[in-house]
């Protein structure tokens, strides 16, 4: 039941004006308004608040997660693509007809009227599914075209337009306004002269012509390399057997040092450090005195066969 109207009172000692403001002063009150007595004290408009004017900055609401790129149904590296998607070979191999037997299925003798009609209902389920494969595709062929027809369209206004007003001559008003330069300063628009175009075209093919022929010898050294290292590939069954039986082999020989026999790599000890590398090299301090009286054959050793490498053009 709604609350009993109250009785606004008379101004008796004041201007008719004067009260008219008055009551439209009381509007602006905190008192429930008796034309909204449907609002019930718990909702937050049962205390009308006066809104300001300017109204609030729209709030974009955060949506969380991203969308995927959908695949391309038509590959763009293949201009033809949208026709072979779209013929009749395409939709053979890919919504193939009913066979004969699956026709005449649902009539075949000694099936109950339950497994009839699920059979019935599974041959209308492919034949949706077929005609909505195949429609879907010239719809989205459809599409593509239009949509590839428009944007060459608008790619080739923008060129237009570009070539247009890059061609145009200078307006008369600029020609007219513009501060007075000598003809022969003016830029010109077959480009700047350049008397050493020959030389400097020569130059730059015989530097390209060098360049290509050192790509050429690093691809044929790398060849020949990989023609060296192929004598170590395993392209066999017995060399894979080989391989797994030496590398897993208990009694192998291969991680034997001077106190004991090996399982394993870890029985010749850690690998050697860059410093150990350095020290070796140069002989350092701290190597070891058999290391240390043993000379340089070891780099000098490397470094002929770098040096036989080079001679011979292949790799030893």
């Amino acid at each position: 039941m709604p609350p009993p109207r109250l009785h606004t009172a008379t101004c008796p000692y004041l201007h008719p004006s004067r009260c008219q403001r008055a009551h439209h002063s009381r509007l602006f009150s905190t008192t429930t308004p008796s034309h909204r007595p449907s609002i019930g004290p718990e909702s937050p408009n049962y205390i009308h608040v006066p809104r300001a004017p300017q109204p609030d900055a729209y709030y974009r609401p955060h949506i969380k997660g991203i969308l995927p790129t959908p695949r391309p149904i038509f590959p763009i590296h293949n201009k033809n693509a949208p026709e072979t998607k779209t013929s009749d070979a395409y939709f053979a191999a890919t919504t193939p007809d009913p066979s004969p037997a699956a026709l005449n299925a649902p009539q075949a003798k000694g099936l109950d009227p339950s497994a009839r009609r699920h059979i019935e209902w599974k041959s209308k389920s492919a034949e949706h599914r077929r005609r909505n494969l195949r429609e879907s595709l010239l719809e989205l062929r459809d599409r593509k075209q239009k949509t590839d027809a428009r944007l060459e369209a608008r790619v080739a206004a923008k060129q237009y337009q570009r070539d247009r007003l890059l061609n145009a001559p200078t307006p008369p008003d600029e020609k007219y306004t513009a501060a007075s330069v000598l003809q022969s300063t003016l830029p010109s628009r077959t480009g700047l002269p350049d008397p050493n175009r020959d030389a400097r075209i020569a130059r730059k093919r015989a530097n390209f012509s060098a360049h290509d022929a050192m790509k050429k010898a690093e691809r044929r050294n790398a060849l020949h390399t990989l023609y060296m290292n192929a004598r170590d590939f395993i392209v066999t069954e017995e060399k894979l057997n080989e391989a797994v039986e030496k590398a897993f082999d208990p009694y192998s020989e291969q991680f034997t040092n001077e106190a004991r026999r090996g399982l394993n790599v870890w029985n010749l000890g850690y690998p050697e450090t860059v410093k150990e590398h350095l020290e070796r090299a140069n002989k350092g301090e701290n190597g070891r005195a058999v290391e240390r009286s043993s000379g340089f054959s070891g780099v000098t050793d490397e470094r002929m066969r770098r040096i036989g490498e080079e001679l011979t053009g292949g790799k030893i």
